[in-house]
């Protein structure tokens, strides 16, 4: 799935705005530039970018915007005795959110929701009235796909716990294969923690790399908590660590406003992407890194996947 399927004619030059098609074996690379500010840059040409696959520079075929392409978006929702408190307002700023990024005919949205199990609460769809109506059910009494209901009690000394890394592999299974151009998105909202052991972290990020998905997330502690005892409550670690390897980026709002304002700079994120092309000349099949420079902007960052597969299925 690292290389696209052909739609059109290379084009040496995209226009500012214009979808960027490619020749089969091409390499869609979408990526994000931020200034010292951490504001968007909106303007690149081919000349201001510098790739580089497995350390060598590559050829940009094409670079250009595409704030328009479809998007498919899956979000995880943690459910687990972490989130008593937080869940409602997670849920109010989830709302908000699929309010915004839902915007053309083909953009689709699921809800998983996680404890000890999973719950696909709300399959893909384009319905706003559907995952509204989903969003209002879900509460710390999460029903399993089994029929068991697991009821979180605060006064319990043992909240449930959350099979985190099993909800975002499932999430990624959610999102159609990359037959067609656009954004692939899973957003968490957890403390970020793992308590089941199903998947490993690193198998996240590898089938991430495979369906081109980028992942975001929102890492929410006790809203009692001081900063420093925050630090212990959320994972930053890992959480950063999935969003740095697959392009997107982690939140750690802790005021109420805060998961209002993470939500809109994901929503920006993905609508100021650049998507660049290049074909690479090692076509066997194989996991390659990338990495993205702007080299007359030094202080700007970077954003974007940290590499692909060739051919996932060999």
């Amino acid at each position: 799935m690292g290389a696209a399927e052909a739609t059109a004619q290379e084009r040496a030059a995209v226009p500012d705005d214009t979808l960027v098609t490619l020749r089969a074996q091409q390499v869609l690379v979408p990526f994000t530039v931020v200034d010292r500010l951490n504001r968007p840059v909106t303007t690149l040409t081919a000349a201001d970018v510098k790739l580089f696959e497995d350390g060598v520079e590559q050829d940009i075929v094409a670079l250009g915007r595409a704030p328009d392409l479809p998007t498919t978006v899956v979000v995880v929702l943690d459910c687990s005795g972490s989130m008593v408190g937080r869940l409602p307002l997670a849920k109010r700023a989830t709302l908000t959110f699929l309010e915004r990024i839902l915007r053309l005919p083909q953009d689709r949205a699921a809800l998983l929701a996680c404890q000890q199990d999973l719950l696909l609460a709300q399959p893909l769809t384009g319905s706003l009235d559907a995952l509204r109506q989903s969003l209002a059910t879900l509460d710390e009494r999460l029903p399993s796909p089994l029929g068991r209901v697991m009821p979180f009690d605060p006064r319990q000394a043992t909240p449930p716990g959350t099979a985190l890394y099993a909800a975002l592999y499932a999430a990624i299974e959610l999102i159609p294969e990359a037959t067609d151009e656009r954004r692939r998105v899973v957003v968490a909202i957890s403390d970020g923690f793992d308590s089941e052991g199903l998947v490993r972290v690193g198998e996240v990020i590898e089938y991430a790399w495979q369906n081109q998905v980028s992942i975001y997330a929102l890492g929410i502690g006790q809203p009692e908590l001081t900063a420093t005892d925050d630090q212990r409550t959320v994972n930053r670690a890992d959480l950063e660590r999935l969003c740095a390897a697959t392009g997107g980026q982690a939140f750690f709002p802790r005021l109420d406003r805060e998961f209002f304002t993470a939500f809109e700079q994901i929503d920006t994120d993905l609508r100021q992407r650049f998507v660049l092309a290049y074909t690479p000349a090692n076509e066997a099949a194989t996991f390659r890194t990338i990495r993205i420079e702007v080299p007359r902007h030094p202080d700007w960052k970077v954003r974007h996947r940290a590499g692909y597969y060739t051919n996932p299925s060999e």
